[in-house]
């Protein structure tokens, strides 16, 4: 009986890493959640476009996006938001939503930080994942 409880333990934990979904298929965060970055800035500028995975693992709560320490964006699961930013160094931060409550504002100050390099006219894509502890993680992504 331990056993069989061990790896029905073990499966349902494996099972709650979120999962990828396509830009094309995820649906646009509402505005009243996509905070910054909305108009091409005056000159140079690029475009960042960020989709959260769908999933069981923090589907009831938002998560934060911030871009240069500017909260960009509140998303909740298989929502997209694209960002139009000037070129150059970037640093994306994603995490627990901050005006969370609740079970959701737990962690608030748990972050995950990755830095890129936009070119002038330049896309680049993003996914916001979470793992099964919780932790969120924001990688490139094809398109």
């Amino acid at each position: 009986m331990k056993v069989l409880v061990s790896i029905a333990l073990v499966c349902a934990l494996a099972g709650c890493n979120t999962v990828p979904v396509s830009f094309s298929n995820a649906t646009p965060a509402p505005a009243d959640r996509v905070l910054a970055f909305q108009t091409p800035p005056r000159g140079p500028s690029g475009t960042i476009v960020v989709t959260r995975d769908r999933g069981f693992n923090g589907s009831p709560c938002y998560y934060a996006l911030f871009i240069n320490g500017t909260l960009a964006a509140r998303l909740a699961t298989s929502e997209t938001a694209t960002f139009y930013v000037p070129p150059g160094d970037l640093l994306l931060r994603s995490g627990r939503d901050p005006q969370g409550r609740g079970l959701c504002g737990t962690f608030k100050n748990e972050w995950t930080e990755r830095e890129t390099i936009l070119k002038d006219g330049e896309k680049k894509y993003f996914r916001l994942s979470i793992a099964s502890n919780g932790k969120t993680d924001i990688e490139r992504t094809d398109p």
